[in-house]
């Protein structure tokens, strides 16, 4: 059902999240924040050997992770870290809805290795994702001026919970959008 390709890219993006979840319990935010950098950067290396080359979301995901957790870290102040899930999730959400009203949608080129669906399904896939990621912004940003840093991670694993969800539920469209040379998930071969 899954490719290994998919396998990996799931295991680099949720990696990272993961081991920041495991350092904060084990220890304090700003631990998580320093698992999670550490884990981005091991991330990237494993993309770039295992596909030659590291992908743009990839690279653009983990960038923020750098930048917004090594700024957390060294003034100390762990919203910043959080203001990256609400900026990158907001912009990102809004690039991929504009991407859709313009007719080229960004999942099709960024995914492309991975699904073999047709047009209408790469339309509604990126249509599906751009909704998705502006309310994860807009619940990230209402934890982050509401909540306790501490009470924000219990949150987050809540947001990943529903991101899986999500993104198992787009298996229905995938499969039923696929190519004929695709899998019956709608995953290239």
């Amino acid at each position: 059902m899954f490719t290994q390709k998919l396998l990996l890219n799931t295991l680099c993006e949720f990696g990272p999240v993961l081991g920041f979840l495991i350092a904060f319990e084990m220890k304090d935010f700003n631990t998580g924040v320093i698992t999670m950098i550490i884990a981005v950067i091991c991330s990237l290396f494993l993309l770039k050997y295992t596909e030659d080359h590291i992908p743009f979301f990839a690279l653009l995901s983990s960038a923020s992770v750098l930048i917004f957790g090594g700024l957390s870290l060294i003034i100390d102040i762990p919203s910043i870290f959080i203001l990256r899930d609400t900026l990158f999730d907001a912009l990102f959400g809004i690039t991929i809805l504009f991407s859709v009203w313009i007719h080229k949608p960004l999942f099709k080129i960024l995914f492309r290795g991975v699904f073999a669906i047709n047009d209408r399904g790469w339309k509604q896939l990126t249509f599906r994702w751009g909704i998705f990621f502006i309310v994860l912004a807009g619940i990230n940003e209402w934890v982050r001026l509401t909540l306790s840093p501490e009470e924000w991670v219990t949150a987050k694993i809540y947001m990943i919970i529903a991101s899986v969800l999500f993104g198992g539920y787009q298996f229905s469209l995938t499969r039923k959008e696929r190519l004929p040379d695709a899998t019956p998930w709608g995953i290239v071969r």
